[in-house]
């Protein structure tokens, strides 16, 4: 496989600037994988599918498929998604998106389950792998051990090989929808999270309800 050198993915958000290219933008991001794979994970990683496409309202930067999604020559693979609304961030909060989604990856591979079964609240195991691999997590009340800015060594690193540029593209939602496309409805319910296990329940007026399975009140959200 071709590699780029440092100096040319250090201009990586350089040369996607100047036109409306998504395939360069896949191309870099493959690049950049490939960089923190042999850095944070000594190549352990096979490489998935990158994607660019709306977040759908999911309110996510990026996500990472539970499952091989992808088949090409027999060969399967999962797939990272960069949702493009969210593309036109600091290199740094971009670097963030994608090692945080490769703890995800690494994870699934070793069959480690470091989400609820909504796939929302993260637990103790993503904190775990990704702090081993280049970031410092802090636990957010609605999604928990989620919130995982760059640790020091690692935001040296990434600015000395990167620099600090940044992608100047991002998707724009559309006046009168929601992000991803999709009509604004109104939703009249409220909704409750229960902070340990995740859970979700709606309801038409405020409750005070206790999670059966961990006996944690929920929280709203």
């Amino acid at each position: 496989m071709c590699k780029l050198s440092l100096t040319e993915i250090k201009h990586i958000f350089e040369e996607v600037t100047t036109m409306l290219q998504i395939s360069e933008i896949v191309k870099k991001t493959e690049e950049m994988f490939d960089l923190f794979n042999e850095h944070f994970y000594d190549n352990e990683l096979t490489r998935p599918a990158f994607t660019v496409s709306p977040d759908g309202g999911r309110e996510a930067n990026g996500w990472c498929s539970i499952n091989e999604i992808w088949n090409a020559s027999g060969e399967k693979y999962r797939e990272i998604n960069l949702c493009a609304e969210y593309l036109d961030r600091p290199i740094f909060e971009l670097t963030v998106t994608l090692l945080h989604e490769m703890a995800h990856l690494s994870n699934l591979v070793h069959g480690i389950q470091d989400v609820s079964n909504n796939g929302y609240y993260h637990n103790l195991k993503l904190k775990a792998t990704a702090e081993a691999h280049g970031l410092h997590i802090e636990r957010y009340d609605k999604y928990g051990w989620t919130v995982t800015p760059l640790s020091p060594e690692a935001e040296a690193w990434i600015k000395e090989t990167l620099g600090e540029d940044k992608i100047n593209v991002s998707r724009q939602p559309v006046e009168g929808t929601a992000k991803g496309g999709s009509k604004k409805s109104i939703n009249r319910s409220i909704k409750y999270v229960c902070p340990c296990c995740g859970t979700i329940i709606r309801t038409t007026r405020e409750v005070n309800v206790v999670c059966g399975d961990c006996g944690e009140p929920f929280e709203r959200a």
